[in-house]
């Protein structure tokens, strides 16, 4: 009796043996990258919105009544000219045309002395000139506007009608008077109350400043978004009837960072660079953090109490638990199972984000070289079995509703955000994705990538 109970042990113990393996694979070795990334340049643009109607009123306010006169009868003219209607602006192109009507009354004496004889005689004239200049706006290499205003033509409104005198004079010779004695007032009047009026550098320079505040995105966890301006460039003035247009593009690498406001260091304003087209992406750098504590448990939760079975099933293995740590640019799947095969087995894949799933899963994910060498040994019939496949498939994440909520999140923080009273910011996030993801000793790193357009208005550069 005895001798029957110790086989039927003896044959108990061979057949748990053959049934249930434990398998001795090694653990790959950890090893980590290194975290350094090249944020992408951002383009901040700036409209530039001069208005023409305040530049009429206050020119219409500096020539008003008369506007010239000439009491010196020594070369025989004496002169007044009065501005006797508004002057209007309008935009040609790049250039500002300008009509000034004024009204002219001169005195003219005329004397003739040959042979001893002496004939003298005066007249008076009135007319009405329109006069039409052209200003070629520019904007300087130091941020100042540099007008040229020359004279493109002249009409008349009234010719002249001469009083008194006995010979006739030529139309011409009153309006080459006028226009040498006045082409010279207006066109400097013109040109010094544009410089006046529009102090370019110092809203370029202000606006240039405050993009190097950073600005709270979020506040639990509280969050930053510091730019970080390199260029500027602006594109040449041009417009319509009542503004003259120019867009400025500030470059510039945009960071985010959690926790104390960022430190800022301000830089000097570059000298103005030209460009026809000055728009361009605004892109905001976002790391995203998960540790691999947090990874072990979300992937423990999609596949702990799972059973996975050989071809013939006569065969079972049981995931109890998943580990997860960094192997270079792979992670490495730490899976503790139980059944025929007991112990732990290694995966191995490369974190990769599916652009047009929106998820984030491991690429290539296959059996380490360590588990596939000590398998051949204990449990063959799992590296034929579909255990690779199928945790590939549970290790399958979607991020589309953190990257919506994200996106939500930034377009209510930056969609309109005041960093001065004089400066206000407008962004527009339209795309998020991730770029980069790094296996780090602290962390698994995603860098995400918020794409969309940022605009700033400067008060005293653009018109609301």
């Amino acid at each position: 009796m005895n001798k029957i109970i110790f086989l039927v042990l003896v044959c108990f113990t061979l057949i748990c043996v053959q049934s249930c393996r434990t398998v001795k694979s090694k653990a790959p070795a950890e090893a980590y990258q290194t975290f350094e990334y090249k944020p992408p340049v951002s383009h901040v643009v700036v409209p530039v919105e001069l208005s023409l109607r305040e530049i009429e009123t206050e020119l219409n306010k500096q020539l008003t009544g008369l506007i010239y006169e000439d009491d010196d009868f020594s070369d025989g003219v004496l002169m007044k000219v009065w501005k006797v209607n508004p002057i209007l602006l309008s935009m040609k192109g790049e250039d500002i045309v300008y009509e000034v009507p004024i009204k002219i009354w001169s005195k003219i004496k005329w004397e003739f002395n040959q042979f001893g004889f002496s004939v003298s005689d005066e007249f008076t004239a009135d007319a009405s000139l329109r006069m039409t200049f052209n200003t070629k706006l520019k904007i300087g290499v130091f941020w100042t506007l540099e007008p040229q205003t020359t004279l493109e033509k002249y009409d008349w409104i009234e010719k002249p009608v001469i009083t008194g005198g006995s010979i006739s004079i030529p139309v011409t010779f009153i309006a080459d008077r006028v226009i040498k004695s006045q082409q010279k007032v207006i066109t400097s009047a013109i040109d010094d109350e544009i410089k006046q009026q529009i102090q370019l550098r110092k809203y370029v320079e202000e606006g240039w400043n405050a993009m190097h505040q950073p600005i709270q995105l979020y506040n639990n966890p509280t969050a930053w978004l510091r730019i970080s301006p390199s260029n500027i460039v602006v594109t040449p003035l041009t417009g319509n009837k009542d503004f003259a247009t120019a867009t400025i593009r500030i470059d510039g690498v945009a960071e985010t960072f959690v926790g104390p406001k960022p430190a800022i260091k301000l830089t000097n304003l570059p000298n103005a660079s030209y460009t026809n087209n000055a728009g361009g992406d605004f892109v905001i750098s976002l790391v995203n953090d998960m540790t691999y504590e947090e990874a072990g448990k979300l992937a423990t939760q999609h596949l702990a109490g799972q059973t996975f079975t050989s071809s013939n099933g006569k065969k079972k293995i049981h995931i109890d638990s998943i580990q997860i740590y960094g192997g270079g640019d792979n992670l490495i799947v730490k899976t503790k199972v139980s059944g025929n095969v007991t112990g732990f087995i290694y995966l191995k894949g490369k974190p990769t984000y599916d652009s047009l799933t929106q998820t984030i899963y491991l690429k290539k994910l296959d059996y380490s070289i360590e588990t596939k060498n000590a398998m051949i040994k204990t449990g063959n019939w799992i590296l034929k079995s579909t255990l690779t496949k199928r945790m590939q498939e549970a290790l399958r994440y979607s991020v589309a509703a953190d990257m919506a909520e994200m996106k939500k999140q930034l377009n209510t923080y930056i969609g309109s955000y005041n960093v001065t009273k004089n400066i206000l910011i407008k962004a527009t996030v339209n795309q998020l994705a991730p770029k980069d993801i790094f296996v780090t000793p602290e962390s698994i790193k995603a860098v995400i990538y918020a794409t969309g357009s940022m605009k700033m208005s400067v008060k005293g550069l653009d018109i609301p």
